[in-house]
C-alpha cells in the first residue's frame, strides 16, 4: 500500500489530514508535514525525508504539496526518488481518491490529478438552470 504524506505552508496539511478521518477511519501510512513561518526550509527537508521513510512500507509514497513552486513543493523536489511522486495543487478530492483506492494497483497519478482539477467548480454554472427555477 502507497504511503502518504501531505505538506503544505501554515497547518493546512493537518487539517485536512484530520477532515480525512470524517470519511475513513484512522488510515496506516498518512502523515501531515506543515512547514510553518519560523522553521528553516533546509530543516523542513529533513521533516519531509523523514516521513516519507516512515510512511513507505515498499510500494512508494504519493507526497501532496500545497503550491506548485512553494517551499514544501521545492523541498520535496530536493529529496524526490525514484517511488515517490509527487503531486502539487493537493485539495480534499484527490487526497480522498487515493485514500479510497490505494490497496489496489499502482495509483495512476493523471488520473488523481484530473479528480483534484474537476473537483474546482463554479456552483453557479455547475447547477445552472435548477438555480434559477429556485430564485
Amino acid at each position: 500500500m502507497k504511503g502518504i504524506v501531505l505538506t503544505s505552508h501554515g497547518n493546512l496539511a493537518q487539517g485536512m489530514l484530520e477532515t480525512t478521518k470524517l470519511f475513513f477511519d484512522e488510515q496506516p501510512q498518512l502523515e501531515a508535514c506543515c512547514l510553518q513561518p519560523s522553521d528553516n526550509p533546509d530543516e523542513f527537508v529533513h521533516v519531509l525525508e523523514e516521513a516519507c521513510k516512515r510512511v513507505d512500507t515498499g510500494d512508494g509514497v504519493v507526497v501532496f504539496c500545497d503550491l506548485l513552486f512553494g517551499s514544501p513543493c521545492n523541498c520535496m523536489a530536493r529529496i524526490m526518488r525514484k517511488g515517490v511522486d509527487v503531486i502539487t495543487g493537493m485539495n480534499l478530492s484527490m487526497v480522498l481518491e487515493l485514500l479510497g483506492s490505494r490497496t489496489m494497483a499502482d495509483p495512476d497519478i493523471a488520473a488523481l490529478c484530473q479528480v483534484g482539477k474537476d473537483g474546482v467548480a463554479d456552483l453557479r454554472v455547475t447547477l445552472g438552470d435548477a438555480l434559477q427555477e429556485q430564485e
